[in-house]
């Protein structure tokens, strides 16, 4: 529980620099999201404040944004009472890409192995737009990658119900035909506005928020059944508004998916993927997170108080970085090597994830004080990220070559294994 100190210099804080946030009721248990509203930027900015204006020392390891719920949570960060004790803690809910997760949904719910599918995830496209702000989602974006993968791999059909060259409504009076006809093992996908839907979670507080579901009709004529596998949800709501999300401007798309003929990848498939997918001399995120700092520095495009906000979505692109779990754990089975080895990486990969809260406290910091000092840390914490994803990238190559020499010794695949 906060002390009634904590309490009132944070209101002072508020007060001051983020007139915004309503907190003339604030408490130890006031939620950071939703009662006081604050968004990924603003808690981050806050963070700053209580390192440079109260004298607070936060430890970056520990920060996430996803830790933190309550006024509560805050002062336990910024004084923590005892070392922190790991063990036990609760498995974080992983959300990783909303297209990947509804394609994985059909193939989890038969029984075949999905992880293959998350090979594309790691290194998946990301967006700077414009204003030097980084974007997981752009009118651009194209999933064809995904699709046609998903095709290859496990040998679904795919094809599109949504035309964007038609209106919105002509669009829904398509998908109204197609709830109303899907066949048992045909999945609609959509593109819908969570922000429309805030019974919802919106944990990233983004307005819009594009996202993919499946979508099929309810027993009640006048709600939708959805599956949200992405944030391991679903259930029945009001037709009419989850209908008024799928209208937002702010999206566009939707393919149907017929898995009647699913079956496990084949190894060559799953090669020709792992070759595709891997990138071993680039780091996308993190370069793009660069570029994004590059073009804030002073005598830049962009004014270096906006850092913090044009990052602002880099929590929602870092949880990316779990996919690369999906791809140690199929190769790591597959070889029968020991779990403790696998633990390690799982590790480093969630240091790497929680890396970028780093990243965007530094940012925000840099875009707060404007010395040096903090920008050299911010450009080493980016270093530091390259330098760890080189290394799961070197865990994750040697162990799909070595998958790939057993296979060869089988006598299956006679061919060249490929060098890093």
């Amino acid at each position: 529980m906060a002390s009634e100190t904590f309490v009132r210099q944070l209101r002072d804080l508020m007060t001051r620099y983020l007139p915004r946030i309503p907190c003339e009721d604030l408490s130890p248990d006031s939620h950071l999201t939703y009662q006081l509203g604050l968004d990924s930027v603003e808690l981050m900015q806050l963070l700053v404040l209580l390192e440079t204006e109260c004298g607070y020392v936060l430890p970056e390891e520990a920060l996430s944004a996803g830790d933190l719920e309550r006024v509560s949570d805050l002062e336990a960060l910024v004084r923590p009472v005892a070392a922190n004790d790991t063990v036990g803690e609760p498995e974080l809910d992983v959300k990783v890409h909303c297209v990947v997760s509804c394609l994985c949904h059909p193939i989890k719910a038969r029984g075949i192995d999905h992880r293959p599918l998350y090979f594309g995830v790691w290194d998946a496209e990301v967006f700077v737009d414009d204003q030097a702000r980084l974007r997981y989602h752009d009118e651009a974006v194209d999933h064809g990658f995904f699709l046609t993968w998903f095709e290859r791999l496990y040998g679904a059909e795919v094809s599109p119900w949504y035309d964007p060259a038609l209106s919105k409504a002509r669009n829904i009076a398509t998908l109204e035909t197609r709830l109303a006809q899907r066949k048992p093992r045909e999945h609609l996908m959509v593109m819908l506005d969570l922000y429309r839907l805030p019974e919802r979670e919106n944990r990233f507080q983004l307005n819009p928020f594009p996202h993919y579901v499946l979508l099929e009709n309810d027993a009640d004529p006048d709600r939708l059944w959805m599956w949200d596998p992405d944030f391991r949800w679903e259930g029945s709501l009001d037709r009419r508004r989850v209908l008024h999300a799928v209208e937002s401007p702010a999206v566009a798309g939707g393919v149907r998916l017929d898995t009647r003929h699913l079956h496990e990848p084949e190894p060559e498939a799953v090669m020709a993927y792992f070759e595709v997918c891997f990138q071993p001399t680039d780091n996308t995120l993190t370069q793009a997170v660069e570029q994004v700092v590059r073009r804030h520095l002073p005598g830049g495009e962009q004014p270096l108080e906006r850092l913090g906000a044009a990052l602002a979505e880099l929590p929602v692109l870092a949880i990316r970085k779990y996919a690369y779990e999906h791809g140690l754990a199929y190769f790591w089975r597959a070889l029968e090597r020991p779990a403790d080895e696998f633990e390690h990486w799982c590790d480093e990969i969630e240091a790497l994830v929680k890396g970028y809260d780093a990243v965007l406290y530094r940012a925000n910091k840099v875009a707060h004080t404007r010395t040096r000092e903090d920008l050299a840390r911010l450009s080493r914490r980016i270093a530091e990220q390259h330098h760890r994803e080189y290394r799961v990238k070197r865990a994750l190559f040697h162990a799909f070559n070595d998958w790939r020499k057993q296979r060869s010794n089988r006598g299956s695949e006679p061919r060249e294994v490929a060098v890093l």
